[in-house]
This record gives C-alpha cells, sequence and structure tokens, in this order.
C-alpha cells in the first residue's frame, strides 16, 4: 500500500477505495502484527474521507428508542438485511468442480513423491505394496496417481457440500455485525424504507476521529457484478477439507508435512471476510450512498444482533414528518438529556421540487 499523500474527491476516493480494497490481501500465513498493520494503513486511507455527518434511520421501535437512549449502536448479521441479495457472493461452479479434481490429483501426485523418495514414511498396507510395485516399475506418476482415484467420489460429495455451506455463509455468519449508515439525510427514499414510512427518526454522527481495529468503517463499493468469491471458496473447501482430516498414527507425520505446505503455497486472504460484506448492486443501490460499521466479535457468535456504545459520536437527531407526537415527546426529553441538536424533518412547501426541508429546532449545549 502506498505511503504517499494524495487528496481525492469524494468520487475519485471511492473508486480509489474500491481498487485497493481489490488488491489489498491478508494471507492467514501473516502474523498478527502484520495483519493489524495492513488494517491500519487502510484506515489511515480511509478516514480522511470519513463524512462529518453519517446518519442511521430508525422507526419508533422499543429496541431502536432504547439503544437511543442508552447511547448504543445496534448491529446485526447480513440476514437480517432484507435485500437477499446483499452481502451474497458469485462463484464459478463448473471451474471450483475442476480445480477440485486438480486438487485430488495434485494430492496423489505428492503422496506418489514422498512414496518414490521415503517408502518408509507409509505402514505396510497392500496399498502401498501395489504403490511401490507400480513406481519400481516404471509406471508414469499420471498412471499411478489414476490408480489411488478411488476416494474420488466421496472427496467430490463433501466439497459439493461445502460449497454449498460456503455459497450462504456470508449471510449467515454471526462472527460479524454490520451498522449501516448513509451520507443523506433528505433522501426521501431512505425516509420511507428505513424510517417506517417518515414516521421514524434518524441519527446523526461524526466517526472522522473512530478508530478500532476490530470494528471497521468503510464506503459501501457499488458494482454491477456480485463480488467474485470463486478462487476463495476453492482455497477454503480445500483446507477446511484437508484440516478435518484424522489420518492414522502411522500417517501423521507425513500428513503434517503436506498441511503445512498447503497452507504456505494456498493461503487464503482473510480480507474476503471483510470485502463480502462491502459490496452492493450499482443499479438499485448507489443511491443509499451508505457507509457500513462491521464489528468482528467471537463473544456474540451465537447471537444475530449485539449493540456496541456510540463514545460520543452521536451529534444529533431529526424526527420524521409524520412521527407520532408521543414519541417524539419522549425523543425529545432524551435528546436534551444528551445535549445533542434537534432537527425536524419536513415536506418543503415553497418548492415545486420533489423535495425534505432540515429544520432546527435548537441549538446544542
Amino acid at each position: 500500500m502506498s505511503k504517499e499523500k494524495v487528496s481525492y474527491t469524494k468520487t475519485q476516493f471511492k473508486k480509489e477505495f474500491a481498487r485497493l480494497m481489490d488488491r489489498t490481501s491478508i494471507p492467514n500465513t501473516f502474523s498478527q502484527e502484520e495483519s493489524v498493520k495492513v488494517l491500519k494503513e487502510l484506515h489511515d486511507f480511509v478516514q480522511p474521507y470519513i463524512p462529518a455527518k453519517l446518519f442511521r434511520f430508525r422507526k419508533c421501535g422499543i429496541d431502536e428508542m432504547i439503544s437511543f437512549e442508552q447511547g448504543n449502536i445496534p448491529m446485526c448479521i447480513a440476514y437480517k438485511f432484507p435485500d437477499k441479495y446483499d452481502s451474497n457472493v458469485f462463484y464459478d461452479y463448473k471451474t471450483l468442480l475442476d480445480r477440485f479434481s486438480t486438487a485430488f490429483s495434485t494430492t496423489m501426485s505428492y503422496i506418489v513423491q514422498i512414496a518414490r523418495s521415503n517408502p518408509s514414511a507409509f505402514p505396510d498396507s497392500p496399498i502401498k505394496s501395489k504403490l511401490l510395485e507400480l513406481i519400481n516399475s516404471n509406471t508414469p506418476d499420471s498412471e499411478i496417481v489414476n490408480s489411488l482415484r478411488t476416494d474420488y467420489d466421496g472427496f467430490l460429495k463433501q466439497m459439493k457440500s461445502e460449497i454449498q455451506k460456503q455459497e450462504g455463509w456470508p449471510r449467515n455468519n454471526k462472527y460479524t455485525k454490520i451498522g449501516c449508515f448513509t451520507e443523506k439525510i433528505d433522501s426521501k427514499f431512505m425516509w420511507d424504507h428505513y424510517a417506517d414510512g417518515y414516521k421514524g427518526f434518524a441519527l446523526e454522527y461524526d466517526f472522522r476521529k473512530w478508530y478500532a481495529l476490530n470494528v471497521n468503517l468503510y464506503p459501501v463499493i457499488y458494482s454491477p457484478q456480485m463480488l467474485d468469491a470463486t478462487e476463495m471458496i476453492d482455497r477454503i473447501c480445500i483446507t477446511d477439507y484437508v484440516d478435518n482430516i484424522q489420518p492414522e498414527e502411522a500417517y501423521k507425520e507425513v500428513f503434517e508435512i503436506f498441511k503445512t505446505q498447503l497452507h504456505q503455497f494456498y493461503p487464503i486472504d482473510m480480507m474476503y471476510f471483510i470485502k463480502m460484506y462491502l459490496y452492493k448492486d450499482k443499479a438499485d443501490y448507489s443511491h443509499e450512498r451508505e457507509w457500513r460499521m462491521l464489528k468482528f466479535d467471537r463473544e456474540s457468535i451465537d447471537q444475530d444482533y449485539l449493540s456496541i456504545p456510540d463514545m460520543g459520536y452521536l451529534k444529533a437527531i431529526y424526527y420524521g414528518p409524520h412521527m407520532e407526537a408521543r414519541y417524539k415527546t419522549h425523543l425529545r426529553s432524551i435528546a436534551k438529556a444528551k445535549g445533542i441538536r434537534e432537527y425536524d424533518v419536513v415536506l418543503d412547501r415553497n418548492s415545486r421540487k420533489y423535495s425534505l426541508k432540515v429544520v432546527p429546532l435548537r441549538k446544542s449545549k
């Protein structure tokens, strides 16, 4: 990642951020220090472009009002989002099956190489005898590998099952919780769709000084195509399969060598587990101008929701034009106690445009 400081416009920044995410990786072979360094550099690139105002639209539900009163930012897993394409990834099924076939052959080839160089690594068995017989008769490795493919059907069945699991994993993953924000307070779509038909409220945050290693804030990448996860699912399926194998005692030493080499030459990019949550359909959602807060938390691995403290980054509240008076009275009392700014959002009757107007109610303390 370049250390050169370059000033971008908002549009240029988001394009450059998408390019940066595409080329940034954190192999699982990295040390913790190396991983933290990459994430810190990414944060340092994004931070100057975090908007001074990011908004969260809420309905007047009991949970939403309690979170506001307690100073929390609620977050949830991707499965709870109404957009069924949210946090979905693309994979080329045929390519994966072809790669699995190749991977199986490669594994068999590795076994043949070990048998050639160190026959004593394997225990005596009919399979070993047959293998050594083929080697000693100068049978080509390709033919030997084909003779060892007796377990391929079982392997392929497991890989297909693993693909299906990985396909739905991003949306069902409970390790990562997401909080959604927007740059626009005067969006009619946002008030209608996310604030209960103009009956809810919106909260304004200033995250320009935000920094937490396990809670990242990034702009959404709007694209006409889903993130291509073919390479990652290939690697995850293979490594998960290998990691779950329990070899017989006589094979453990050889197997550990193979597993170490597999992880070294076939690393998994841990940035994938961030990128999968940042891609959204450009045609239908780019108008939302969304930023996402991602919280990585093993302690809530069995929960669909969690909340984090707003740490004083909450700055204002905006009341929807159709909010019930009883809710507004209650929310205003909380806002006054917090000393944050208050605004009414109303239909602009002084213009022929389809626009909303923001009206200040009082100054902050």
